[in-house]
């Protein structure tokens, strides 16, 4: 619910007051990428409360809001203490307003430092918060590249470690297993994602694997065993010598399985038709936003009573993924010829908008190149890559 402060009409004046309820943690966040992959420090309350408001976010907003919670509100769904809950939100508020988030440009490769909010505050039992401006391409409007998840997922987490670690899976998930660098100079040296910077940490502080295993890792993965559905998390360590330099997570989830009926594509895809089974197997093979698009381009042709069979219709699109990955999802919406409109602008390369970035992308022609034969799906280059850097370590430490 929302209303306009005075007579201007304009969207940047909007205030929509927000209850939080039962339905709260079926509210899904939507982020780019580009954020889940952002540098910044901040506590696991902070974090959640931002997660809060982005979970607000609707499809069709074009601007950011103003968003007003009730307190008592805040209080049952962030697990705050009741007795100190303004106190805390005045501490959060403040938190919120002095930091900032790094996030890289991926054409460029340059690191830009914003502010996460413009106004938050705690008065009057209310709680209101503002996303800065400059947040809109990373939360409004995303097109392809972007990560999904149930707010429910994180609310529970005690540590902010867990949260991001949770992210990291989740933007990975149709790969089960994501590898990362411990060494800052070697993982830059090949190409790993740097850990201490996605997760927040110091690495001075946590250089030793014993020490940041004991303080980050197992207490996050324990976290995410209990309150996700990457019900079970491994770690395999990458070393050079005796160091351990990088590490591969690998992860199963239950989402197929129980938990499916509770998601929220399941209802419209059993709706369009498809059976239980066959949802269960495009949910084990296809990320969601590929689920989600060509299900919008499959009810858009059912719409127009073009589709004898709806539900045959879709599952193929979603193999063949008719829908344009880059076309955003109000444009994909209309009646459109799946042979033409949508497959014209598709990439030459099968795996590019697998890729989290153009140098990774980069990478994987290369790796192509250095092997001779192209990879026939984006788990088999992440293996041959860490394979190699194994191998790499084997002969060096021998020399």
């Amino acid at each position: 619910m929302g209303f306009i402060v005075g007579q201007a009409a304009e969207a940047s004046h909007q205030l929509d007051l927000i209850p939080l309820n039962e339905n709260t943690p079926k509210l899904r966040v939507a982020k780019a990428n580009a954020l889940v992959e952002a540098q910044f420090e901040l506590t696991s309350q902070e974090h959640k409360l931002l997660l809060v408001a982005m979970a607000q976010i609707r499809k069709d907003q074009t601007q950011f809001h103003e968003q007003v919670f009730q307190v008592q509100d805040l209080v049952e769904h962030l697990e705050l203490n009741p007795k100190n809950a303004y106190r805390d939100l005045r501490r959060i508020s403040k938190g919120i307003m002095s930091k900032q988030v790094t996030i890289r440009n991926d054409d460029t490769g340059e690191w830009r430092m914003y502010q996460w909010v413009s106004k938050a505050y705690c008065e009057r039992g209310t709680f209101g918060i503002k996303f800065s401006e400059e947040l809109k391409p990373f939360l409004i409007g995303l097109v392809g590249r972007f990560t999904l998840y149930e707010l429910g997922r994180i609310l529970k987490m005690k540590s902010n470690y867990a949260i991001r670690l949770y992210e990291l899976f989740q933007q990975y998930r149709k790969f089960g297993n994501r590898v990362v660098g411990l060494d800052p100079k070697l993982a830059t040296r090949n190409g790993w994602d740097n850990f201490s910077k996605l997760m927040g940490y110091n690495h001075e502080t946590y250089e030793r694997f014993a020490n940041l295993n004991q303080k980050v890792l197992q207490p996050a993965i324990a976290q995410i065993e209990q309150f996700t559905e990457f019900k079970k998390v491994y770690v395999k360590k990458i070393k050079h010598g005796r160091k351990t330099v990088a590490l591969e997570f690998e992860w199963k989830t239950i989402d197929t399985l129980e938990d499916l009926p509770n998601h929220p594509l399941y209802s419209d895809l059993r709706a369009l038709g498809v059976t239980d089974a066959t949802c269960r197997e495009i949910f084990s093979k296809f990320d969601e936003d590929r689920i989600v698009r060509n299900l919008a381009l499959a009810k858009a042709h059912h719409r127009s009573q073009t589709l004898s069979n709806p539900a045959g219709w879709f599952v193929t699109a979603v193999k063949e993924n008719y829908a344009d990955p880059e076309l955003p999802l109000d444009a994909i919406a209309q009646d459109q010829d799946p042979k033409t409109e949508s497959t014209k602008s598709k990439p030459e390369h099968p795996l590019f908008h697998d890729c989290a970035t153009p140098a990774e992308f980069r990478n994987l022609v290369a790796a192509e190149k250095e092997r001779g034969e192209k990879f026939s799906s984006y788990s088999e280059f992440l293996n041959y890559s860490v394979n190699q850097q194994v191998e790499r370590y084997q002969g060096s430490s021998t020399e």
